[in-house]
């Protein structure tokens, strides 16, 4: 069985090297950010994992999705997971949905994270590896969000056991995963969730925001896709809505 270690710290400080074993890969680092004002958080504290895309790397992910400030911010947990060769399966049956359940037990073994408000969020690949985990793991993750992704049911049928509640982001000018695959894996989800397909439109003057509610089991779906952005993750005011529409989508939902 083969190791990896995981790097946990608080505020770019490193506080601990620990070594966990998973029989499924190589050794892959996991870096764990904490708030640095633990003291302001009451009890356990969600955790959210934040999977990268293609090529990239978790430092990559970190920087690009701007979670660990607000993280800091707001009061959780985030950590940044690495796929094996900066790359994930996420084909039905994906044994790194194994590992990423494998990287929360190991995280809640030495930080208090409230089991029931555990999230994945991911980025292009990443994004399609975040829906995977909703796929095989709802009984794991509460809700999951995703950026620059399509389906995941591309590579093996999805097939949750419970309404899973989903937030897709997209840039309408993206060249690689275009806003058409996005809003193909929107409307996958709605009709897993049997949501009410009639999307409620919000205003938004920089593309298109929609909520779908009436879903099974108290879950919700939203999609917001952003005028002339590509296959990149938004800066400036664009950044900030879709990380606060992302995670007031995530924490209105725990597990059953």
């Amino acid at each position: 069985m083969r190791g990896g270690a995981v790097r946990v710290r608080r505020g770019g400080r490193v506080l601990a090297d620990r070594r966990h074993g998973h029989p499924d890969s190589v050794p892959r680092v996991v870096p764990v950010v904490q708030p640095a004002r633990p003291a302001g958080l009451s009890g356990s504290a969600p955790l959210l994992l934040s999977l990268h895309g293609l090529g990239s790397s978790p430092f990559g992910q970190e920087v690009a999705s701007g979670w660990s400030g607000y993280a800091d911010r707001t009061g959780f947990v985030v950590a940044y997971p690495a796929g094996e060769g900066g790359r994930w399966d996420f084909a039905a049956g994906s044994t790194d949905v194994r590992f990423l359940r494998r990287v929360v037990d190991h995280i809640a073994a030495s930080t208090c994270v409230d089991p029931r408000r555990v999230y994945v969020d991911g980025g292009s690949l990443g994004s399609f590896m975040a829906q995977r985990a909703a796929c095989d793991a709802p009984g794991s993750f509460a809700a999951v969000t995703g950026f620059m992704g399509g389906d995941p049911s591309v590579f093996g049928a999805c097939a949750p056991i419970r309404p899973i509640a989903v937030a897709l982001f997209h840039g309408e000018a993206d060249p690689l995963v275009s806003v058409d695959a996005g809003e193909l894996a929107r409307d996958a989800w709605v009709k897993r969730n049997a949501c009410d397909p009639t999307g409620i439109a919000e205003p938004v003057t920089d593309g298109t925001a929609l909520r779908y509610t009436r879903c099974a089991g108290g879950v919700s779906v939203a999609w917001r896709s952003y005028a002339g952005l590509g296959h990149a993750y938004p800066s400036g005011a664009q950044a900030d809505d879709w990380r606060d529409r992302a995670w007031r989508h995530l924490t209105a939902h725990t597990l059953p």
